[in-house]
Protein backbone atom coordinates (compact mmCIF):
# COMPACT_ATOMS: atom_id res chain seq x y z
CA UNK A 1 0.00 0.00 0.00
CA UNK A 2 1.29 3.51 -0.67
CA UNK A 3 2.16 5.85 1.96
CA UNK A 4 0.86 8.97 2.45
CA UNK A 5 4.06 10.88 0.87
CA UNK A 6 3.52 8.84 -2.10
CA UNK A 7 -0.22 9.77 -2.00
CA UNK A 8 0.48 13.36 -2.05
CA UNK A 9 3.30 13.46 -4.54
CA UNK A 10 0.93 11.19 -6.87
CA UNK A 11 -2.03 14.28 -5.90
CA UNK A 12 0.86 17.35 -6.71
CA UNK A 13 1.32 15.38 -9.86
CA UNK A 14 -2.05 15.69 -11.23
CA UNK A 15 -2.79 18.98 -9.92
CA UNK A 16 0.67 20.15 -11.54
CA UNK A 17 -0.63 17.92 -15.06
CA UNK A 18 -4.34 19.29 -14.33
CA UNK A 19 -2.06 23.20 -14.04
CA UNK A 20 -0.37 21.98 -17.17
CA UNK A 21 -3.16 20.82 -19.26
CA UNK A 22 -5.67 24.19 -18.30
CA UNK A 23 -2.61 26.53 -19.25
CA UNK A 24 -2.53 24.90 -22.85
CA UNK A 25 -6.14 24.73 -22.96
CA UNK A 26 -6.36 28.61 -22.66
CA UNK A 27 -3.35 29.11 -24.63
CA UNK A 28 -4.71 26.97 -27.67
CA UNK A 29 -8.57 28.45 -27.10
CA UNK A 30 -6.85 32.24 -27.24
CA UNK A 31 -5.25 30.97 -30.56
CA UNK A 32 -8.10 29.84 -31.79
CA UNK A 33 -10.15 32.66 -30.53
CA UNK A 34 -7.91 35.55 -32.09
CA UNK A 35 -7.38 33.23 -36.17
CA UNK A 36 -11.25 33.34 -35.73
CA UNK A 37 -11.49 37.38 -35.01
CA UNK A 38 -8.80 37.90 -37.87
CA UNK A 39 -10.87 35.72 -40.72
CA UNK A 40 -13.95 37.56 -39.62
CA UNK A 41 -11.89 40.97 -39.45
CA UNK A 42 -10.80 39.97 -42.99
CA UNK A 43 -14.06 38.96 -44.32
CA UNK A 44 -15.45 42.18 -42.83
CA UNK A 45 -13.34 44.13 -44.61
CA UNK A 46 -13.25 42.37 -48.09
CA UNK A 47 -17.38 42.99 -47.42
CA UNK A 48 -16.93 46.34 -46.47
CA UNK A 49 -14.56 47.01 -49.85
CA UNK A 50 -16.85 44.90 -51.94
CA UNK A 51 -19.77 47.65 -50.46
CA UNK A 52 -17.81 50.26 -51.03
CA UNK A 53 -17.17 49.53 -54.42
CA UNK A 54 -20.92 48.67 -55.14
CA UNK A 55 -21.44 52.14 -54.25
CA UNK A 56 -19.18 54.20 -56.20
CA UNK A 57 -20.31 52.03 -59.39
CA UNK A 58 -24.25 53.15 -58.01
CA UNK A 59 -22.82 56.61 -57.70
CA UNK A 60 -21.03 56.54 -61.26
CA UNK A 61 -23.59 54.99 -62.86
CA UNK A 62 -26.87 56.12 -61.19
CA UNK A 63 -26.52 59.65 -59.95
CA UNK A 64 -23.20 61.10 -62.07
CA UNK A 65 -25.03 59.78 -65.25
CA UNK A 66 -28.03 62.20 -64.40
CA UNK A 67 -26.16 65.38 -63.07
CA UNK A 68 -23.80 65.17 -66.23
CA UNK A 69 -27.01 64.90 -68.72
CA UNK A 70 -27.91 67.64 -66.75
CA UNK A 71 -25.13 69.93 -67.10
CA UNK A 72 -25.28 69.36 -70.68
CA UNK A 73 -28.51 70.66 -71.18
CA UNK A 74 -27.29 73.30 -69.00
CA UNK A 75 -24.63 74.31 -70.51
CA UNK A 76 -26.42 74.21 -74.45
CA UNK A 77 -29.19 76.93 -72.79
CA UNK A 78 -26.38 78.97 -71.79
CA UNK A 79 -24.77 79.05 -74.96
CA UNK A 80 -28.27 80.00 -76.69
CA UNK A 81 -28.97 82.57 -73.91
CA UNK A 82 -27.45 86.53 -75.12
CA UNK A 83 -24.43 87.92 -73.22
CA UNK A 84 -24.41 90.83 -70.46
CA UNK A 85 -23.65 93.58 -72.98
CA UNK A 86 -26.69 91.72 -75.63
CA UNK A 87 -29.27 91.77 -72.78
CA UNK A 88 -28.45 95.37 -71.76
CA UNK A 89 -28.95 96.54 -75.57
CA UNK A 90 -31.81 94.80 -75.52
CA UNK A 91 -32.90 96.35 -72.80
CA UNK A 92 -32.36 99.87 -73.98
CA UNK A 93 -34.53 99.01 -77.54
CA UNK A 94 -37.66 97.77 -75.61
CA UNK A 95 -37.61 101.10 -73.26
CA UNK A 96 -37.32 102.85 -76.30
CA UNK A 97 -39.98 100.71 -77.90
CA UNK A 98 -42.77 100.97 -74.78
CA UNK A 99 -41.94 105.02 -75.04
CA UNK A 100 -42.93 105.45 -78.51
CA UNK A 101 -45.75 103.40 -78.34
CA UNK A 102 -46.92 104.81 -75.56
CA UNK A 103 -46.59 108.41 -76.68
CA UNK A 104 -48.03 107.25 -80.61
CA UNK A 105 -50.98 106.08 -78.12
CA UNK A 106 -51.68 109.30 -76.87
CA UNK A 107 -51.17 111.10 -80.32
CA UNK A 108 -54.30 108.66 -81.93
CA UNK A 109 -56.20 109.26 -79.19
CA UNK A 110 -55.50 113.07 -79.45
CA UNK A 111 -56.22 112.37 -83.52
CA UNK A 112 -59.69 110.44 -82.19
CA UNK A 113 -60.86 113.31 -80.23
CA UNK A 114 -60.07 116.03 -83.22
Amino acid sequence: MLEEKDLQAIAQLILASEERLRAEFHAKLEMEIRASEERMREGMSAEFHAGENRTHAYIENGVMKPIRLLAEGHAQILERLPGVGALDLLRGRVCNLERMVTEQGHEIDELKRA
